[in-house]
């Protein structure tokens, strides 16, 4: 069964080693659920791009990875506000490779990339549809129809948000998906259909919602 964990740090100073340490945790935790391989999309340095890292194997694996790229991904640097997702993945479309792990991405650049846990079933009918407008896949999952029909729809008059809903309405099945975008530096939307989804949220102040329960940890 895949996993999908995101960390975001909104006006909140952490470094670049932090941000990765943080997401290689979340993935640790997700190992018990059974995996084949792991990835992590981050922001470039400068912010305005963005950077995948994935390997076939354990966690180890892409830990062992990064750490051989710290020069290149520059520990030290701080980001004020940044999305970082990573992804455990159990192969149900495609074999294990680092070429089908998760993070999924719509192109070249990076433009966006997602994590994604589930079963998109019209993934094939979408795929031909996208191909057909000109969109060439690299992978042999249903996840990357994700990221290529958001690079399809997308346009600078709607938001990160409104894009992704546009999508998801496009797309069949049960799932659970975290999605960044260069685009839109320092979000992430995420979203559900039949999967389970948390979001945690640590704050100096009680929170209050109308539309869903909050659950308080103990000690706050």
């Amino acid at each position: 069964m895949c996993g999908i964990f995101a960390y975001l740090n909104y006006l909140t100073p952490k470094t670049r080693k932090e941000i990765t340490d943080l997401l290689i945790k979340g993935l640790h935790r997700l190992e018990y659920r059974g995996y084949d391989s792991a990835g992590i999309a981050i922001d470039t340095p400068d912010g305005l791009q963005i950077t995948i890292i994935k390997e076939a194997g354990k966690v180890k694996a892409l830990e062992d990875e990064i750490l051989l790229k710290a020069v290149e991904i520059e520990f030290g640097a701080v980001h004020q506000t940044h999305c970082g997702i990573a992804h455990t993945r159990w192969a149900t479309h495609g074999v294990p490779s680092a070429v089908n792990a998760h993070p999924h991405r719509s192109d070249d650049d990076n433009s966006f990339v997602v994590v994604h846990n589930g079963i998109i079933t019209n993934y094939k009918d979408v795929k031909q549809f996208l191909i057909q407008k000109g969109h060439s896949f690299e992978s042999e999952t249903d996840t990357e129809v994700i990221a290529k029909l958001l690079a399809h729809l997308y346009n600078s008059d709607i938001s990160f948000l409104q894009l992704v809903e546009k999508a998801i309405l496009q797309l069949e099945g049960a799932f659970a998906l975290c999605v960044k975008s260069r685009y839109f530096p320092g979000q992430c939307v995420a979203t559900r259909r039949g999967s389970p989804l948390l979001v945690g949220i640590k704050s100096k102040t009680k929170l209050a919602a109308d539309s869903i329960p909050i659950l308080y940890s103990k000690g706050t």
